[in-house]
Order: structure tokens, then sequence, then C-alpha cells
């Protein structure tokens, strides 16, 4: 019996300690919703008498180095792609004109077949001389 009343008692405890805990994470978070957001902080309704005047509107805003090192990276991203779209024409190209030359060459090929056909060169080939006749005997002196 003594032994449950110290087991409610650390149960009790227990529970305390994880409201307290509980409690201080809801302030925490609270207090960081409260704190200014860097994105937020640069938009804001001007007042009346801001507004009156021409500095608060023609003022430059500076942009963080992070966007200028975008920018960068967005300029090289075109770059790049130029660069492929005319390596991609020049490759096009270059297998057209490959399609050309070998049109052109198979048309070469089959006019020189007909060429050697038409020319009949197997046909208006001179014969061969005929053999002498063998002496019957040995050459006079």
């Amino acid at each position: 019996m003594k032994q449950a009343v110290e087991i409610k008692k650390l149960l009790l405890g227990l529970s305390a300690l994880c409201l307290l805990l509980s409690a201080s994470v809801v302030v925490a978070q609270d207090d960081e919703d409260s704190a200014a957001d860097p994105a937020e902080s640069t938009i804001r309704l001007m007042g009346v008498a801001e507004a009156e005047l021409p500095e608060a509107v023609t003022k430059e805003i500076k942009l963080p180095p992070a966007v200028s090192e975008n920018s960068a990276a967005v300029e090289r991203a075109e770059r790049g792609l130029k660069n492929a779209n005319e390596n991609r024409e020049r490759r096009e190209n270059g297998l057209s004109r490959a399609d050309e030359a070998r049109e052109h060459g198979a048309e070469m090929a089959e006019k020189a077949k007909n060429d050697r056909e038409n020319r009949g060169r197997f046909e208006d080939r001179p014969t061969r001389p005929e053999r002498p006749d063998t002496p019957n005997g040995p050459p006079d002196n």
C-alpha cells in the first residue's frame, strides 16, 4: 500500500512536468510567430505622410546577393540552351547533307553502270589475229 501511494505521487509529478514542458513549447512557438519575417517586413503599407514623398516611391531597392547569383545561373542556362539548339541544327544539317551525298553517290553508280552497258565495249572489241601456219620443213637458205 505504501508503494502504491509512492507510485501515484511519482505519476502526478511526471504529469506536472509534462504539462510544464508542453506549455513552454507553446510559449516558444508564440514568440517565433511574433518575430518579424524578413520577407514580410519588406512589404508594408505606406502611411499618408510617406505616400506624399516622391522619395518613398522612387527609391532604389537593392536585391540580395543570392538573387544576382541566381540571375547569373539563369543566363548561363540560357547560353547552354542556345548552344544546344545550335548544335542540334548543325547535326540535322549534317545528316541531311549526308543523305544528299548518299543519294548522289547512288545516282552516279547507276549512271556509270548504264554507261558501261550502253557503251557496248565487249561487242566492239577487235578479234585476235589468227595464228600463222607452221612451216613444213627447214627454212631455205
